[in-house]
């Protein structure tokens, strides 16, 4: 059995659980500098970044309950859940990844775990819902953060991967009360989010057909999984930026490493696919890909599929961890062990400059927590020249 972070494990268990629930109640490196900052800045350049958001809480508590069926742990399991996500402060960490995003002025960031979090009203009478309330949206808490440093940015619509989502789960609104009277649930998706000078067209989304399926009371729940792209123009460069989300887990008679292997297939096929449609384009391909580096099976695949990786051609030797913290973000100091977070391109793109993000205590927020249990990564490229320039 192959395990990434357990964490990891535990979203796409959890996206297959509860789709039965409805049943039961779904280095070291200079910061790059922005295209036009200064003499001599290369008229083809763009700064891209990639960033898992962390969807807040350890999942092992709840899926135990749900995979019991027993309603009183389940209720149990939520009310424990949902406090974790709260304790984890998602506005707050959206803000520490705002201060990042502006400091390193990206023009266009892949945004993994992008998870949305709605309470309900509860009847514990005949266990209906009401009056959906969105608690958190970690898209619009950094883009509303961005906009307040005065950077703005925008969703690529048509871009975003909508990978799972959870019906209502009760919880228990106190620690006195002795049934549940609210309800949560969650979505997860994959966003691109662009500065508003960048062009954006040719948005494109791709779900992917190898996916883990769960046996779950005699049924058989996949996890989504998807990639969503779009061709962009910064400057005088135009390219083709990919963002994806790859598998995070295998269970016992299914090896995660060789679903994702498939998966970068898929990903690399459909790639080509709209070449042919669109055109070709430089690659850029961003995400959380679940697969280490430097050697994992899916890594290699995709390595050879679009031809070079930002950060060992910039900090030969360093491994580069991005992953994981602990889920309660409160890890005294950076225990990061292996390399998933990646920026990728073409052999036409030269990667300039390449830099972690998140991972020194001194980007913990004012409450002490690490933004996210990833680290990011963010790259400067210099593109071709186009015909004509």
């Amino acid at each position: 059995m192959t395990r990434a972070p357990r964490h990891r494990v535990l979203v796409g268990l959890l996206a297959s659980v509860l789709a039965l629930g409805t049943a039961l109640v779904p280095g070291a490196s200079a910061q790059a500098s922005p295209p036009g900052a200064g003499p001599g800045t290369p008229a083809r350049t763009a700064t891209v970044m990639t960033r898992n958001l962390y969807l807040g809480a350890e999942l092992t508590p709840i899926l135990v309950a749900l995979a019991s069926g027993n309603s009183t742990a389940i209720v149990g399991a939520a009310t424990q859940t949902w406090a974790a996500v709260q304790a984890t402060r998602p506005e707050e960490r959206m803000g520490a990844i705002a201060d990042e995003i502006v400091a390193a002025d990206p023009d266009a960031v892949g945004l993994q775990e992008v998870t949305t979090w709605t309470t309900y009203a509860y009847n514990p009478v005949n266990g209906t819902t009401s009056n959906p309330t969105v608690a958190y949206d970690f898209l619009d808490l950094l883009l509303d953060a961005l906009a307040e440093r005065g950077a703005d940015y925008r969703e690529v619509a048509g871009a975003t991967s909508h990978n799972f989502a959870s019906p209502p789960i009760p919880y228990l609104a106190s620690p006195t009360a002795t049934f549940p009277t609210r309800a949560v649930s969650l979505a997860d998706r994959d966003v691109i989010i662009v500065r508003d000078d960048v062009a954006a067209t040719n948005a494109r989304t791709g779900t992917y057909d190898t996916v883990i399926s769960f046996p779950i009371g005699g049924v058989q729940l996949p996890v989504a999984r998807g990639w969503g792209s779009a061709d962009l123009t910064v400057g005088k460069a135009t390219f083709r930026f990919v963002n994806s989300h790859l598998e995070a887990f295998g269970i016992p008679g299914i090896d995660g490493e060789q679903v994702r292997v498939a998966q970068v297939g898929e990903l690399l096929a459909d790639q080509a696919a709209l070449a042919a449609q669109l055109g070709s384009l430089p690659m850029v391909y961003v995400g959380d890909y679940n697969s280490r580096a430097p050697d994992a099976p899916a890594y290699t695949r995709l390595l050879a599929g679009v031809g070079a990786d930002a950060w060992p051609r910039n900090h030969p030797g360093d491994p580069g961890f991005t992953c994981c913290l602990g889920a309660t973000l409160t890890d005294p100091d950076n225990p990061l062990t292996s390399r998933i977070d990646l920026v990728l391109h073409s052999p036409d793109v030269k990667a300039a400059r390449a830099q972690i993000v998140g991972d020194d205590p001194a980007d913990m927020t004012a409450s002490g927590l690490w933004p996210s249990d990833h680290a990011g990564v963010v790259a400067r490229l210099v593109f071709p020249a186009r015909r004509g320039q």
